[in-house]
Order: C-alpha cells, then structure tokens, then sequence
C-alpha cells in the first residue's frame, strides 16, 4: 500500500516567525513564555524534532501567565506529528472546559487531526463541523487538509477530492502546492485499491472529476506499471491540462515502486516441478510466469526453467550460468539454497527463494526472499504494543513452527516492554480448547452471576492454522472473554467466503493478494481462480511469491551499493535491507461480517 506523508502543519503561529507569534496570536494572554523557547520550538518543528518540540510546548503551558490551553494544544499537535498519540491524548486532557469557546478553531483543528492520525475520519468530521469554515490561510488550509483526509478515511473520495482542491487556494508557495498534489494523488491510489466508490458527482469541474478518473490509473502503476502506460495515455488525452500533469505524472510515470533497470536478457528459475516439494514448485512457478506474461513482449526477457528435483541442485545451477543467465531466482527449499550459496558467490546475481537465517554470510551478489512465520510474528508484536497492550498469552500450535512463532512473538515484545504472560500449546487436530482457554484467562463462572477473566491479561495472540483459530475465537466468546482484543498470523485466515465468520474480530496482517481491495489484484486473483480453482486456493500465498519473485528480479540484477530499493508487490511493501534480505510491510485487516476490513 502507498505511504501518505503526513506534512504536519505545524501549529498554527508556529510556522512564522516567533516574534509573529506573539504578535498574531490574539487569544494569549499578556504574559507569554520567553520568546527564545518560541525560536527553539519553531526550530525542532523545522527539523523535524517533534516530540522535543511538544515536551517544550508542554513547558511553556505550565510558565506563569502563560495561555495553558493554547500552549497544551501546541504540544498535542507536535506529538501527533511525532507518533505519539497517547501523549496527545494526555495534552488534551489537561484543557480547560471553556476552550471550545476561548480556542474554537485551534482545539477542533488538533482534536480532527488527532482523528485522522487514529483512522477516525468520521470522528474528524464531527471535530471540524462545531466551527465555521474559517476562511484566513493559516487555518483554512489545515482546515481543508484535515477534512480532505478525513473523508477519504470514511470512504468518500469524492468529498476528499473536493477538500484538498479548496486547500489549494490557500497555499501561496509551489512547493506546498506540489506536496499536497503529491498527498491527494496518494489518497486516491489508496482509495482506489481499497474499492472505495470513485463515481464523479454531477456537476463536477474537470479538475476534480480528472482527479476522481486518475485513482485506478494510480493504482495500477503501483501494482502493474508495465501495463499502465495506456490507461495514463488515454487520462493525459481526456485531461491535457490537468494540474496532475505539471509534475504528479512525471514522476508517476516511472514510479519508485517501478524496477530502475529493465530485466537481463536472460533469466534461470529453479524450482522443484517433481518430487515431494512439486506442488510448492508449481505454485511459485505459476505465479512467475503469470507476472512473465503480464509484462510487454517486448519487454521480456528470455525465460529458462530448470526442475531442480530431477538433478542435484549444484549441477543444474551450474548449467544455468553456462546457459547464460544473466539471474537467477531460486531455489525454493532451504537445504538447496544452502548448497547453491557457496556456488553463487562472487558470479552472478541470485534471488534465492528462502532465508538461511539471520546469522549466515552470503556473497553480496545473492538475496533472499522468504514468507517467513517468523517475520509476520515480529510485525504482530510491533502492532500489538502500538495498540497499548503489553500482557498477554500465546495459545500456538505445537512443534517447530510453534516454536519458531511464538519465540519471535515474545522476543519482538519484550523489546517493546512488553510480555507473554503465559504460553499454551495445541495439537493441530484439536477440536476443544475450553480447558486452555479457562485455565489460561482464569475464567470464574458462578450460576446466576455474569462470568470473570484474570484482569492482567489485555490480548490473545494465536497462531498455528485456520481451523484452530476459528475454534478459539469462538470459544473465547462463548467463555465470555469476547472483549480482549484478539491478534494472530496470517495462518488464520482462509480466502474462501464462508471460512471465516467464526473469527469475527480477530486481527492480523497479510499480503496484499489474500486480503487487498484493490481492483488490480482482485482481477488477476479471480482469473487466477478461474483458471486453477483447486491449485490456487490451497497455495495462493505462493503464487503470489511467485509473482513479485520475477519483478523482484531486474532489482537484484541492477541494484548498486547503497541504493534503496522498494516494490510494491502482491506479498506486501517489499525492501531490501543493507544485508540483501528482503523484507515485507503487510496489510493490517480485522474480519467484520465474516469479510477482511483494512485496518
């Protein structure tokens, strides 16, 4: 999914000179802090040290004859910009009762944005609409950017549009105006591939209506720029002289989710196609040829496949290298990744397609691309303290892959202080976890009384697989425990329609293929589907590898020392690391109605 920059406006007085802030800010009172702290907290914002900036604001507040209110709403904002939205939060609880009167536009603009930064865009809206639309720059244009935001958060794209086009009349430099161009191009290819409803309303003006008509445009080169250049073609012709093409599309057009290098003139992928690994292999397989075949003719490379379960995997990596491949992606299992590497080193690129583990040393020409438990583990602890909740238990499914889950989740935790209270183990064909889950919550049922859990738990996280998980989501709410918040892998989830209403409420991160609403993916997942439906349900995560495995590869062949280098792909946000791994930022979802809802 496409980042949006948040560009913080910054407090309004603070943007302007500290000697103008005393100046314009009518509603301080006679007394004001030192003007230097002033200077010094315009100059945090300035390079970008927000929370320094907010805990100085939160000073200021507590200075005598200072204006508490107008100062406490100055640090809400920096430590909004900074991340940190509890302590915003507890900025805002220190405001007075009369500062809906005293502070109207100030307090409505910091508590909307407070919304939006929670993914609140109904609750923004509700913050904005107990002022008047204010009309002077320095509150008209964060007025407008904040409602802009705030309606494409509630699934109204048109209404966002409309907000960030009124924002630019309030902005006097090119770069603002290029930035929050920039914002609303990110906004709609986000809408875009959620599905939300890009219908241009009657009556609209060509500027709002070309910017409705670009979102699946946008989307599609994120996702598929090779196949884009027509669809932007035919936009430029309807909409020539459209603002998004003075410089959003120049920059759009090779996007920096697009490969910097075209593919080699040759490329060797080995998997196995026989033997116990086959319907992995094929899988993979599929998947690349599927991104193979999307892209133009006269673009691809030419394409060599070698079954590395017919021969030793040595002896078929060295065939391919006198064959001429300019890369290589593959193999698949760990145990022939281990015997190739040594080969690999110091010859040519290789996109090995499984991790040998954080401590082994590759050459620097070989990279490693992996769905691993593990890493999905660490982005559900990440998630989970972010959410505020430090103690938990681990129901997890027993044996290596329990083992390897549960110790990422725990170690990603304690990092962030937090901690696995207490860790149960199941068996995978186990059909009853009411014992588990009453001895591990502490459940106390008395006849006649409403039931009780242990007060010191504040999530559940689970992992293992589906039928499991949606057992254990059920039982937790025929226990009575329905009201702790709920996380897992991706295991959990299967993209079949009646699969998962007993997991209602449960939380977890997945790939882009399996939970994404976007237009571009849900095409090629249905024809996919059509083509294979037996093969494809059951390995869809690897066909899905197996994509961004082949646009993965111009990457590797051209990727230089020190470069960064990011793609946008069907198993999440891919970067590589400064070790040639690489890694994934997944989708966040919670299952409403038996239905994945991004979170």
């Amino acid at each position: 999914m496409a980042v949006i920059t948040r560009r913080p406006w910054l407090a309004l007085c603070a943007l302007i000179s500290a000697a103008a802030v005393v100046a314009s800010c009518s509603l301080m009172q006679s007394e004001h802090p030192p003007l230097d702290h002033q200077e010094q907290a315009a100059k945090l914002i300035r390079d970008g040290k927000h929370a320094e900036a907010a805990r100085l604001y939160a000073d200021m507040a507590g200075a005598p004859g200072a204006d508490h209110d107008f100062f406490e709403l100055q640090s809400a904002d920096q430590w909004i910009a900074a991340g940190d939205l509890a302590d915003a939060h507890k900025a805002l609880a220190t405001l007075a009762p009369d500062v809906r009167a005293r502070l109207p536009v100030l307090r409505a603009l910091v508590t909307g944005e407070l919304a939006v930064a929670e993914k609140d865009g109904p609750q923004a809206i509700r913050e904005l609409d107990q002022i008047p639309v204010p009309t002077q720059p320095d509150e008209a244009a964060p007025y407008w950017w904040v409602r802009g935001k705030a309606a494409f958060l509630s699934g109204r794209p048109a209404e966002g549009v409309k907000s960030f086009v009124e924002r630019e009349r309030y902005l006097a430099d090119p770069a603002s105006l290029r930035a929050s161009r920039q914002d609303l191009y990110n906004w709609l290819r986000i809408a875009a591939e959620h599905g939300n409803s890009l219908k241009v309303p009657p009556r609209s003006d060509g500027i709002i209506a070309g910017w409705l008509e670009l979102a699946p445009v946008a989307a599609d080169l994120g996702r598929n720029p090779a196949n884009a250049a027509n669809e932007l073609a035919a936009w430029r012709k309807r909409y020539p002289a459209h603002p998004a093409n003075e410089s959003i599309l120049t920059a759009a057009k090779v996007p920096a989710t697009t490969p910097p290098v075209s593919y080699p003139d040759q490329i060797a992928l080995l998997l196995p196609l026989s033997g116990r690994s086959e319907s992995f292999g094929v899988a993979v397989r599929d998947g690349f040829l599927a991104a193979f075949f999307a892209t133009e003719v006269n673009a691809r490379p030419h394409l060599r496949i070698y079954d590395v379960a017919a021969q030793p995997v040595a002896s078929i990596y060295s065939q391919a290298v006198e064959d001429g491949a300019g890369v290589i992606v593959g193999p698949l299992t760990k145990e022939d990744v281990a015997e190739v590497v040594p080969l690999a080193a110091g010859r040519i690129p290789m996109l090995a397609l499984n991790f040998l583990g954080e401590s082994a040393t590759v050459g620097r020409n070989i990279y490693q691309y992996a769905l691993l438990p593990e890493d999905e583990a660490r982005i559900v602890a990440r998630r989970v303290a972010a959410d505020g909740h430090l103690k938990g238990i681990a129901i997890l499914v027993e044996g290596e892959l329990g083992n390897r889950i549960g110790g990422a989740f725990a170690d990603e935790l304690s990092q962030l202080g937090g901690s696995v209270r207490e860790t149960e183990r199941y068996e995978s064909t186990r059909a009853d976890f009411s014992d588990t889950i009453r001895g591990s919550l502490q459940v106390h049922s008395v006849k006649g009384e409403p039931s009780t859990h242990r007060t010191d738990v504040d999530f559940v996280f689970i992992a293992g697989n589906a039928s499991a998980a949606r057992l254990i989501v059920s039982q937790l709410k025929f226990h009575y425990a329905g009201d702790i918040p709920v996380y897992s892998t991706s295991d959990s989830f299967e993209a079949r329609q009646d699969a998962n209403h007993d997991i209602d409420g449960l939380m977890f991160p997945d790939m882009p293929w399996m939970v994404s609403a976007d237009p571009v993916i849900f095409q090629l997942r249905e024809a996919v589907h059509a083509a294979w439906p037996a093969r494809t349900q059951r390995r869809d995560r690897l066909y899905a590898f197996g994509f961004d495995a082949y646009r993965l590869a111009p990457l590797v062949a051209g990727k230089s020392s020190g470069q960064t280098t990011e793609l946008d792909g069907m198993t999440g946000m891919l970067h590589i690391d400064a070790h040639n791994r690489i890694r994934r930022d997944l989708n966040w979802v919670q299952i409403k109605n038996g239905v994945p809802a991004a979170m």
